[in-house]
């Protein structure tokens, strides 16, 4: 059955502000399907952007990219009302709380919401007063979204448990198999790659941690790649120039594969002490690294890390426990060894190919279901 699929993110992996772990995840599960369904992108406008075709992949940019905040505010206008209108068999919503879609109120039998996690009450800590709006709009999403797509089994449990009429998938996100492939070896400092988000991903937290710990070990460095808002990178930047330990705290802001692939394979082990996650594709890839990955003990996190067996897990917000845990692991080697190698066979548990059949999986169950209404409904 050939599907057409109109699927809707404001994120891209071009985008300069964004183009984190979930534009890389929709890009690649749809590549794989490209040629048996006709799907087109519509994302979020931003500056250079334009429209354009990849092997059976069309990409529309939607909105004004004036500013990033306009750019939010403008796509989340014209995405919804262009998702009332289109002909498509699907539409999925990519949905984001801060740039949200809101087609799946008027378009239920037709719309598909892909979530990626809860924030809860998470935008109040970061906006004070102006969380409420994100707040509502997740709020709503779960009250009047029919079908649901999530990419761990706790939030698709969650969500089960809280709203029962709904249909919910889980799919998983997969990684770079090249990362399984060349040699490893460890230059001496601790990695954090992926999203620059200082709240969600706790990185004032990371620094807070490895601060604590250069007096005693002395040789080690913390290296932050990633991209993201004109914001968290101002900010990301004046917090290291004000670090006592600012002579071993770099940041590279563009990572190409290549450098991403020697920035996991050579550190020493891989931090992500997010406050709130809905898997994290860089715990995934240090796994298949053969990398030993600290974490937080959330909803996310705590699949795409195995206790004890492919990382370390801590409270979420605490900076001293994630430099204690730190420090365990500068001070075994063994364990750093163990983690590895543990986690570079769970991770070949999420090959792209098996994620993307899921996902279509997914979609030809929904569309059949629709057929077969609209059959009976014109009988």
């Amino acid at each position: 059955m050939t599907m057409k699929i109109a699927y809707y993110s404001y994120d891209h992996v071009a985008n300069p502000h964004c183009g984190g772990g979930g534009a890389l995840r929709d890009l690649t599960i749809h590549r794989q399907m490209a040629g048996r369904h006709e799907i087109h992108f519509y994302c979020g406008k931003f500056k250079g952007c334009r429209n354009y075709s990849e092997k059976g992949l069309q990409f529309t940019f939607l909105g004004w990219s004036h500013s990033y905040l306009i750019s939010r505010i403008t796509y989340s206008f014209f995405a919804t009302v262009h998702s009332l209108f289109i002909k498509a068999d699907i539409i999925v919503i990519c949905f984001s709380i801060f740039s949200p879609v809101m087609g799946f109120l008027l378009r239920k039998d037709r719309c598909i919401v892909e979530l990626f996690h809860l924030a809860k009450y998470e935008p109040f800590k970061k906006y004070s007063i102006f969380g409420t709006f994100p707040y509502l709009f997740e709020k709503c999403v779960l009250l009047f979204s029919k079908r649901i797509i999530c990419i761990n089994k706790s939030l698709a449990e969650q969500i089960n448990r809280d709203y029962r009429s709904k249909e919910i998938f889980t799919v998983y996100t997969g990684f770079d198999p090249s990362l399984l492939l060349g040699n490893t070896g460890d230059d001496r400092y601790l990695l954090y790659l992926g999203r620059i988000d200082i709240h969600m991903k706790g990185i004032d937290l990371l620094i807070d941690a490895f601060e604590r710990i250069t007096a005693t070990f002395l040789d080690y460095r913390l290296i932050i790649a990633g991209r993201g808002s004109l914001r968290d990178v101002g900010w990301l930047k004046n917090r290291m120039k004000k670090s006592p330990a600012r002579e071993r705290i770099f940041f590279q802001e563009d990572v190409s594969d290549a450098e991403k692939k020697a920035l996991f394979h050579r550190a020493t082990f891989i931090c992500v002490p997010s406050r709130f996650e809905g898997w994290c594709i860089a715990a995934i890839e240090a796994a298949a690294s053969s990398k030993a990955t600290i974490g937080t003990r959330i909803v996310g996190l705590s699949e795409s890390i195995i206790e004890n067996e492919t990382g370390l897990l801590i409270p979420p917000g605490d900076s001293t426990t994630l430099a204690e845990a730190m420090m365990r692991l500068l001070s075994n080697g063994d364990l750093r060894e163990r983690l590895g190698k543990s986690g570079n066979a769970w991770s070949r548990n999420f090959m792209w190919k098996n994620i993307a059949q899921s996902q279509e999986a997914c979609y030809l169950s929904f569309a059949k279901k629709n057929h077969h209404r609209n059959l009976a409904s014109h009988a």
